[in-house]
């Protein structure tokens, strides 16, 4: 699939039909490669995970840490706002539901930034 093939698939659909793909149907997708990674995923391996989907996935990143307990992953792409909308709303319910936590998510046409903190 081309990136120019999902950016107007993207745009001819609404933003609850992005949204409720990536939770509905993505996001148990995600989850059954996560545990059969590791029953118990922690946010390292979480962190692993997605940055290997972001390199399979052509979108370019890169990765900032603070003395182990900061992490934040910038996420450059020219997909538009619905693709930011769809990894947002993938990303926040897989932390939610996975590792129990919340991740602070900024996006824009082309940035998604991730913000994960590591909690006692």
């Amino acid at each position: 699939m081309t990136k120019p093939f999902l950016k107007e698939v993207l745009n001819q659909m609404s933003e609850e039909q992005v949204t409720s793909l990536a939770h509905k149907i993505e996001k148990d997708s995600f989850k059954s490669i996560l545990r059969f990674m590791n029953e118990n995923i922690e946010l390292e391996d979480f962190l692993r995970f997605l940055r290997t989907w972001l390199t399979a996935s052509w979108m370019q990143h890169n990765i900032e840490i603070k003395n182990g307990s900061y992490y934040r992953f910038n996420i450059q792409h020219d997909l538009g706002i619905k693709w930011s909308l769809y990894v947002k709303t993938l990303v926040s319910e897989l932390c939610h539901d996975v590792l129990n936590i919340t991740v602070d998510v900024k996006i824009d046409d082309n940035l998604i930034s991730l913000v994960f903190r590591e909690y006692p």
